[in-house]
């Protein structure tokens, strides 16, 4: 019995684990989306780390790996540190205590790496479309070290086209916005890992009016 109920908990847990990955694709969790346009400039403000989900998921794995913790603490002391849970139920140490130790330290690991990610803010910054002075800039936070601050500007005259990456659909029902340059190749406008916000009126409503603003012809091409 006790073999089958380690064995779940490890399944919980690596499960858990492939939903922080593949989950937030199909919740519809609203991240905020700011921005301001004029007719001469047109602002876009791009969501990092910080969102609902992200602080769901990272919140819901430091609790869950705590747990396994103490599971594991209470089988290699052979007892429960809360009066209400009785000892008969505590865990043998080895092996099953060991696995449960391993567990949890894995999932602190997990949970730490998604709260440094909120805490930078990893993703986060801003396009900013400049017809005035025929200029784009891209600015984005990255990781601490060289790379934290990441700025690219682009002249408007480098600009060929606008990409819309979406599912092969009569309408497409997500997709990823990109800017198509002579010199700096392709540079995604909206960010890949971002679900929220992907209704086929707002990607299509989004590429057209960046079209017509930047005057460059847009096309769509289906996921490779």
């Amino acid at each position: 019995m006790i073999n089958v109920y380690v064995f779940l908990v490890g399944l919980v847990l690596i499960v858990m684990s492939a939903l922080l990955v593949n989950v937030p694709k199909f919740i519809s969790w609203g991240s905020e989306k700011h921005g301001c346009r004029s007719q001469d400039a047109w602002l876009d403000i791009v969501p990092g780390s910080r969102k609902p989900i992200n602080f769901f998921w990272a919140s819901f794995t430091l609790l869950g790996s705590l747990g396994v913790l103490y599971i594991s603490v209470s089988s290699y002391y052979g007892r429960h540190f809360f009066s209400l849970i009785s000892s008969e139920f505590v865990v043998p140490f080895l092996p099953q205590g060991v696995t449960l130790t391993f567990y949890g330290i894995a999932g602190l690991f997990l949970s730490l790496h998604w709260w440094l990610l909120i805490f930078w803010n990893v993703g986060s910054g801003y396009n900013f479309f400049d017809k005035k002075n025929r200029m784009v800039c891209f600015f984005r936070y990255g990781f601490p070290g060289t790379y934290r601050r990441i700025f690219l500007r682009v002249r408007m005259e480098d600009i060929q086209s606008l990409i819309l990456q979406a599912n092969p659909n009569p309408e497409p029902s997500s997709g990823v916005l990109y800017m198509q340059t002579r010199e700096q190749g392709t540079i995604p406008l909206t960010p890949v890992d971002d679900y929220y916000d992907r209704t086929p009126r707002n990607v299509i409503q989004k590429a057209w009016d960046l079209s017509r603003f930047l005057c460059v012809p847009m096309e769509i091409v289906p996921y490779s």
